[in-house]
């Protein structure tokens, strides 16, 4: 059985051209790993449209060429729109091809999603690799028992049928180390703001899931806002495969938040440094989960950036998003960062509820006390699953004709507010400021010229500005 992963192709139609690198599609890497050690004869091949630049007859081409029994798509909100446009060109190719569609947009709506799209035949709900297994195994035995198999929506004699949702898997250790060798390794780098070497670069998830409800993430709909830990030695194995199999030494752990657990962070760092690993690594971070101390042996590890989530310049933007964190949070965790000499990145968000265009002028008043390495300004977005996108629906600013690639931080779409008291024009003026005010200041540039010590180093800055520069081109 031939099964082809495809990831939709973006960038290159809807969003802002290297805004976000080219980062591997993890999720394929972890199914295949799975199924091949459950399931016979089963040949994978991944078309990443995103990283590969595929027009929409590059991929019709592609299925031509593999002609595979299950074309599987991951769909996230803002590519839906060529996910059904691709679901099409597979059952246009080949009527008898499974399409089989995942993710968390999905995974939030299922019913909705299967109907929209009428090529496609299977949604995998939440947590995807034994779903998609026992359907790999039903279909390559041609059965049509599909009520047995949990997590799933499917067609059948012309009927919507789904069955329960399935529980989360206990223990990740039990799950094979994602099969990268399904992928080709030199297409993928870090976005600009998120690169740490000069090497290529993989993701690694040592844990999956949040226990945090922040109003504009949609993380607890597949992962029921708890969290779950791969064990030390199983990271560190990973590793280990990743250095000596593929050559690969820049890590982004892709946790929601990799240090919310500090024992485990440390015992991490230990390994890594008892083992002599040179690698180099950026994670996600809270405010309120940073310390000197763990800064320390987090940069002996080989941690070259901490990228935090700051969100707002203000308290009470930060209490109506649910964060659970203060400025002055923010404040001691770059400061507890700096003093190890760690780059900083920053993620902040414009036009969330309760937001003014005063409020937004302190939040880039914020960014630019925090003297970061790196900043990154979204649009409120309200995806589905979020509380936010609730508000949004009740604002009427979203509609059941809302075109899905506006749901996108960073986009050519417009955006989608979540209050009334700023309008998309002045959100988006307001984005392209944030950017001119933070990245043109004259003691910021002066500071990114003393650091440039390589080509490398003068080629990671025109990158970034080439994305700036893109942004500030966006139509309002």
């Amino acid at each position: 059985m031939k099964i082809l992963f495809i990831n939709p192709p973006y960038t290159n139609f809807a969003g802002i051209d290297e805004s976000a690198g080219h980062m591997m599609p993890l999720c394929f890497g972890y199914l295949a790993a799975y199924a091949r050690k459950r399931v016979e004869d089963l040949e994978f091949k991944i078309l990443d449209g995103e990283a590969q630049e595929c027009s929409l007859e590059d991929i019709r081409s592609a299925v031509t060429e593999f002609n595979p029994h299950v074309a599987a798509i991951t769909a996230p909100t803002p590519a839906l729109k060529f996910v059904y446009r691709i679901a099409e060109i597979v059952k246009e190719q080949n009527k008898h091809i499974r399409v089989v569609v995942g993710g968390i947009h999905p995974t939030v709506m299922p019913e909705r999603t299967i109907k929209e799209c009428q090529a496609i035949d299977f949604i995998v709900v939440g947590e995807g690799e034994e779903t998609f297994c026992q359907l790999l195994m039903a279909l390559k035995r041609e059965s049509n028992r599909f009520d047995q198999i949990e997590g799933l929506w499917y067609r059948q004699a012309h009927h919507i049928k789904n069955t329960f949702k399935r529980k989360l898997i206990a223990d990740l250790d039990t799950i094979p180390f994602p099969a990268r060798d399904l992928y080709d390794l030199h297409l993928y780098r870090s976005a600009p703001t998120k690169k740490v070497s000069d090497e290529n670069a993989t993701p690694i998830l040592t844990s999956r899931g949040c226990p945090y409800n922040c109003i504009h993430c949609p993380s607890k709909t597949v992962w029921d806002q708890r969290i779950r830990y791969r064990s030390t030695e199983n990271v560190i194995q990973e590793i280990e495969i990743c250095i000596h199999n593929y050559g690969l030494r820049e890590f982004n752990f892709f946790d929601d938040t990799f240090t919310i657990n500090r024992k485990r962070v440390v015992e991490i760092c230990k390994k890594i440094l008892e083992r002599r690993l040179n690698i180099y690594w950026i994670c996600f971070a809270r405010t309120n989960t940073i310390d000197k101390e763990l800064v320390k042996i987090m940069k002996d590890a080989g941690c070259r950036k901490i990228s935090f989530g700051f969100e707002s310049g203000d308290q009470h933007i930060l209490d109506l998003m649910r964060k659970k964190t203060t400025i002055d949070m923010g404040r001691k965790a770059v400061q507890a960062v700096q003093q190890s000499e760690i780059p900083v990145h920053g993620s902040f968000m414009l036009g969330n509820i309760g937001e003014t265009e005063d409020t937004i002028k302190k939040t880039i008043a914020y960014a630019k006390s925090l003297y970061l390495d790196n900043a990154t300004f979204f649009i409120t977005t309200p995806f589905p699953g979020t509380d936010l996108y609730k508000v949004a629906m009740d604002l009427g600013n979203i509609t059941p004709h809302t075109p899905w690639e506006n749901f996108a931080p960073l986009t050519k779409a417009s955006p989608i507010p979540v209050q009334n008291s700023i309008s998309k024009d002045r959100l988006i003026y307001w984005q392209k400021r944030a950017f001119r005010e933070f990245y043109l200041r004259p003691e910021y540039i002066l500071k990114k010229l003393k650091l440039i010590m390589s080509i490398e180093g003068i080629k990671t800055l025109f990158e970034g500005l080439r994305v700036f520069l893109r942004i500030l081109k966006k139509k309002s």
